[in-house]
């Protein structure tokens, strides 16, 4: 009878680079950078379903909104967004709630504006998306 010798194999897994960071949602979610650059293009585009869909709460009026200068600018023309590395506002493993620095610059028809501050950002009730919990901006003088 012949007889077959099966050689161990060695185990193959897919290693896929997951920052702990990040772990609190669901893998392959957008990151929040990534999140909020897609609220800036909503602000931009006055699209208020959808930017009021990024907050955890929306602010029911504009006017009182933790990012209300961006809000209420009138003529908007471009938005630009540039964040650095989040940082864990908790003691979570993973931290359920991260703090993203924010620099940002609004064209207008007339004018220029400059602010910088961070936005704060929870998993969303169902895990698969981070939401802005807050946001703090201040104007930035040239």
């Amino acid at each position: 009878m012949p007889t077959t010798k099966a050689a161990p194999q060695a185990a193959t897994v897919d290693v896929i680079a997951i920052d702990p960071l990040y772990g609190a949602v669901a893998k392959g979610s957008e990151t929040p950078a990534a999140m909020l650059n897609r609220y800036m293009l909503d602000l931009l585009n006055r699209n208020t379903s959808r930017s009021d869909a990024a907050w955890a709460y929306a602010p029911a009026d504009p006017r009182h909104a933790d990012d209300a200068v961006l809000r209420l600018l009138p003529d908007v023309r471009n938005l630009r967004l540039d964040s650095d590395v989040a940082m864990p506002r908790d003691d979570g493993q993973p931290p359920r709630l991260l703090e993203v620095p924010v620099k940002i610059r609004a064209v207008t028809a007339n004018a220029t504006f400059r602010y910088h501050g961070w936005y704060r950002v929870q998993p969303s009730a169902d895990g698969r998306s981070w939401q802005i919990q807050s946001a703090s901006l201040q104007p930035t003088l040239d």
